[in-house]
């Protein structure tokens, strides 16, 4: 599995420097389909409902989220541990060194480095550690395919909320992403090769029967 690992990874990472050409150089062409969307979003469309998925990406939230996770693992394999924390900073600051290459505005501001959302990205992969670490530690897989799906919807929720807000176009969207893909593909190699050394843990289903299920 290893191997599909290291090929899923590659693959994101040439995803996200492609995303990242077009949006730096092909900025004009997107504003083409998006413009016409943001507009339609931003014309006293009534955003108020969405404002409620904020919550989901507090910053207090991600922090106090991530440092419950890591001091979890540290209990049962302080390699895993160390990959959540380093799989957290890592985003952030993958995400924030795209931002300063595509140098995108954003869509109401005008502000540059709206590409990717480093909000989105921080949620994202919160989240996903979550189901992660569901997985990790034995829970049926009924359990953290229903975790995952509420991930999914969660992040989708939070960039449907800044789409709206007029924070970043839909396509910044698609590079956090991407983000999040690259940092959770490396954790994820980490989780797979570390299983916890616990008893009482129920012990995990194989990654390859899990995806083929």
């Amino acid at each position: 599995m290893r191997n599909t690992w290291a090929r899923a990874w590659l693959a994101a990472i040439v995803l996200l420097v492609a995303a990242g050409a077009i949006a730096r150089s092909r900025h004009s062409m997107l504003l083409e389909v998006e413009e016409p969307v943001m507009d339609w979003l931003l014309d006293g469309t009534d955003t108020s409902g969405w404002e409620r998925a904020s919550a989901l990406s507090s910053p207090w939230l991600i922090i106090a989220g991530t440092i419950f996770l890591a001091l979890v693992a540290l209990f049962l394999e302080w390699k895993v541990s160390l990959a959540i924390v380093f799989t957290s900073i890592f985003a952030t600051v993958l995400a924030s060194v795209v931002e300063g290459i595509v140098d995108r505005p954003a869509p109401e501001s005008g502000v540059a480095g709206s590409f990717p959302s480093t909000e989105i990205v921080q949620t994202g992969v919160f989240w996903g550690l979550v189901v992660l670490a569901m997985w990790w530690i034995g829970t049926p897989r009924l359990v953290w395919q229903i975790g995952l799906e509420v991930a999914i919807v969660i992040v989708l929720l939070v960039s449907i909320n800044l789409v709206v807000s007029g924070e970043n176009w839909p396509s910044d969207a698609v590079g956090s992403a991407l983000v999040m893909a690259v940092a959770l593909i490396l954790a994820a190699i980490v989780f797979e090769a570390f299983a916890p050394r616990v008893p009482w843990l129920k012990k995990r289903e194989p990654v390859e029967h899990s995806v083929a299920a």
